[in-house]
């Protein structure tokens, strides 16, 4: 059986930082990956994400499924030139509507809430960052969020996998109504982070962080 890859490699150097960013794609997947290396002489801390927005064929039929029993806290995205959603937009409150009849609002940024149930329905507006909380960190032993989930789009039947590497939180988020400002389709924003819990890169060391989103239905 033949296999096919395609990859496409970007540096650039960033005062003391070489970074490299590697996209790989395959039939059935996509890998991304960031190295970064410290030239300098004092350590580095980094705040970073590998972002991606999934489309939806209905608001209503957005989910994800995996993260039962995560912590969670509402937090924004970082900012990008390739936002959708700017930082501000995603904490904006959405516009109450028929889709929020029995919908709890996100809890205010600094709140810890663990999610119960096995299928996030994505319909409402939403940005959060499941990680373990500071107090949970500071134990010896402590739960991360788990290596893998999946977004499912009930409309389409299309189910993706989303695997995390290097990375120790998860980002997610989607616009509710505030979709609408930038066309039909509905979308999510999802993908490993460094946001909580910042990468600190020694002198002289790399840091390697990547993203695997594979097609499950096959």
């Amino acid at each position: 059986m033949m296999k096919f890859e395609d990859t496409v490699e970007l540096s650039s150097t960033s005062g003391t930082l070489d970074i490299t960013y590697v996209v790989s794609l395959y039939p059935v997947s996509m890998a991304t990956a960031v190295i970064v290396r410290n030239k300098g002489r004092k350590p580095v801390t980094l705040t970073n994400a590998i972002l991606s927005h999934f489309k939806f064929k209905r608001r209503s039929g957005a989910a994800i499924q995996g993260l039962k029993g995560c912590a969670y806290t509402a937090l924004p995205p970082l900012s990008s030139p390739f936002e959708i959603l700017s930082p501000a937009e995603a904490m904006k409150v959405d516009t109450p509507g028929w889709f929020d009849f029995g919908s709890q609002p996100e809890e205010k940024p600094g709140s810890w809430t663990h999610q119960d149930v096995p299928f996030t329905i994505l319909k409402n507006k939403l940005s959060r960052v499941y990680a373990a909380p500071p107090k949970e960190r500071l134990k010896p032993i402590y739960n991360t969020p788990p290596s893998k989930y999946e977004t499912l789009d009930q409309g389409r039947e299309l189910f993706y996998r989303v695997i995390r590497m290097g990375f120790e939180d998860i980002y997610l988020s989607s616009p509710g109504s505030f979709y609408e400002k930038y066309g039909e389709e509905y979308f999510i924003c999802t993908g490993p982070a460094s946001m909580l819990v910042p990468v600190v890169v020694k002198p002289g060391e790399d840091w390697r962080g990547a993203q695997v989103i594979e097609h499950d239905n096959l």
